[in-house]
């Protein structure tokens, strides 16, 4: 086992394979949905919670992982004889997890921890956990993988809509205004991650037109030739995620494609329909380190 650990949280949506078998720890976070609290992505799947969803008599809350939850984790991997551990996680702007970590690495003071603030969420902190896999598993030391870590939350581009404003906003999510103009022009916003927290980039009034716009930035972002990964996120979007797909793939060079479901933590605060998308290129989740 590597002297080098790295951790997560569940709004990652790293799937339990890969978690398995690079040995990443993930962390779920909290919700409580009519009544009943759940660990997100281990006692309730996201199938399952949005088919609940829409029935659900109040909005859901959420909540992160105790300090307590983080220096069991921590404690663990030192005692498999980790020496350092780098801890990537969810936005500070939109969760408290990032400080729970942070106070839980103070008290493991025989191993040192690197609680890495994405300021983002969910496939950007998935890309960010295969960049430090790559490096590590390449023979990175501990400052040369946080680097590619870093490297990768700087670079990737995350973008994504919602059919409804209204689980941001009464989640304390977004600005009120925001969910207001919404509401009333009837738009489809795009949002994107602005220094840590949510906010509108655009306002279309099309979906069609949010498809296509989310490829356009993409490729204003990173370029049209450059070799990307893209991650496509969905909450019961079929349709839309083929559409996506088919647009990426004719549009940009797209050298690896995936989607992933919304955990149930993510889709409590952004509701069934929710598409996004987030593009980073290959080359910076394949480093090569220099002897």
């Amino acid at each position: 086992m590597s002297s080098i650990a790295l951790v997560t949280d569940s709004t990652a949506s790293l799937p339990d394979a890969y978690a398995r078998q690079h040995n990443v720890r993930v962390v779920p976070l909290y919700i409580n949905i009519e009544g009943t609290n759940y660990r997100d992505g281990v006692d309730i799947q996201p199938e399952a919670f949005y088919e609940l969803l829409p029935h659900a008599s109040t909005l859901p809350t959420t909540s992160q992982p105790s300090v307590g939850d983080f220096v069991e984790v921590y404690r663990a991997l030192a005692d498999e004889g980790v020496t350092e551990i780098i801890s990537v996680h969810l936005s500070a702007g939109i969760s408290g997890t990032v400080n729970s970590a942070t106070l839980a690495a103070q008290q493991v003071p025989q191993v040192r921890v690197a609680v890495v603030d994405t300021r983002s969420a969910v496939v950007a902190q998935m890309l960010a956990v295969e960049a430090g896999v790559a490096a590590r598993d390449a023979g990175a030391d501990f400052d040369q993988t946080l680097a590619a870590i870093h490297q990768v939350i700087e670079t990737q581009r995350t973008v994504f809509t919602v059919d409804s404003l209204e689980y941001l906003y009464k989640g304390g999510r977004i600005g009120g205004a925001a969910a207001l103009l919404g509401s009333l022009l009837q738009i489809k916003p795009m949002l994107y991650f602005n220094e840590g927290k949510i906010d509108v980039l655009e306002r279309i009034r099309r979906s069609s037109r949010a498809l296509t716009r989310m490829v356009e930035l993409m490729g204003n972002w990173l370029g049209t030739d450059v070799p990307l990964r893209a991650v496509v996120m969905e909450t019961d979007n079929p349709e839309a995620v083929a559409t996506l797909e088919q647009l990426l793939r004719q549009q940009l060079n797209i050298a690896s494609f995936d989607t992933v479901s919304l955990t149930p933590v993510i889709g409590a605060h952004v509701g069934n329909g929710t598409l996004g998308l987030c593009c980073c290129p290959m080359a910076l989740l394949q480093p090569r380190i220099d002897a």
